[in-house]
């Protein structure tokens, strides 16, 4: 892949960033998200810290499947808009349902393998509190917790490589379910270290978006919602949310549009346009 192919993808991509029903469809997802993700954080406030983990983790990659129908559908919606063609984000939708519900059953083994490292974790706790022995186990198997919470963050990492990955494989193929399943693996383990690249690029405007808007979150915290009680905090994160998705949706929306570009370039070997125009 060279530079002038590379320039041309993100030059693309951004041009059809900044639509407005995309980024309507975006922050309305983003809003559901971030609601289960507070509610989750509200849950938390007064539990122990295994469940603790489990109410900041699961959210995120319960998010994830719904990221992914949303991802389908951008995608969908950027394929026809590169080839110019007229159409209606509602029959897009109504044509995408079981698309998008098939994709979003991809993040179940996600999930569930969360859950058994978080049980798993669970019992290095329990291991803990034996009388009169549980310290020693608690100092002997600490190697444990820290595998296993290194495990979660690695899962996080992949799930970000997965929706990458996935969406435009769903949202661009034909094939039958099962075959798309075997083909989302073989896509997953080729051309790993260009995928890699071309999504730390695509997450450049999102990381960016989110350090500034979690940087105006913590210093109003601090300033402003200090002093309030938990059920306030809450509610005051609720209404933050609504400017805070606002101004990260176009950030997603980039992300897939980059995600459909690198699908195409990689599974094709020429250039997007020309790819798309035979279609």
């Amino acid at each position: 892949m060279n530079f002038a192919l590379f320039e041309k993808m993100c030059t693309r991509a951004l041009e059809f960033t900044f639509v407005k029903k995309k980024l309507l469809l975006t922050t309305l997802t983003l809003l559901l998200c971030g609601i289960l993700i507070v509610f989750c954080m509200g849950l938390a406030i007064q539990t122990s810290f295994w469940l603790a983990l489990s109410l900041s983790f699961l959210p995120v990659f319960i998010s994830g499947g719904v990221l992914t129908g949303l991802g389908v559908i951008l995608i969908r919606a950027y394929h026809n808009e590169i080839k110019f063609r007229d159409f209606r984000y509602t029959s897009l939708i109504l044509e995408s349902s079981e698309i998008v519900i098939t994709s979003s059953y991809v993040f179940m083994p996600v999930v569930l393998l969360y859950l058994l490292m978080w049980m798993t974790l669970g019992l290095f706790f329990l291991l803990q509190e034996i009388p009169l022995i549980g310290q020693f186990f608690g100092v002997a198997f600490a190697f444990g917790p820290f595998l296993l919470n290194l495990g979660s963050i690695v899962l996080c990492l992949f799930s970000i490589y997965l929706l990458f990955v996935m969406t435009p494989l769903f949202a661009l193929r034909k094939e039958p379910r099962m075959a798309t399943f075997y083909l989302l693996i073989e896509e997953m383990r080729s051309h790993i270290f260009t995928r890699v690249v071309l999504l730390g690029f695509s997450l450049v405007p999102l990381l960016f978006s989110l350090t500034l808007l979690f940087l105006a979150a913590k210093m109003t915290t601090w300033g402003y919602m200090g002093t309030q009680s938990d059920l306030q905090m809450i509610l005051q994160s609720l209404i933050i949310m609504v400017p805070f998705c606002c101004i990260l949706s176009p950030s997603v929306v980039f992300f897939f549009s980059m995600a459909a570009e690198t699908h195409v370039v990689l599974q094709k070997r020429i250039k997007p346009m020309e790819y798309i125009s035979h279609q």
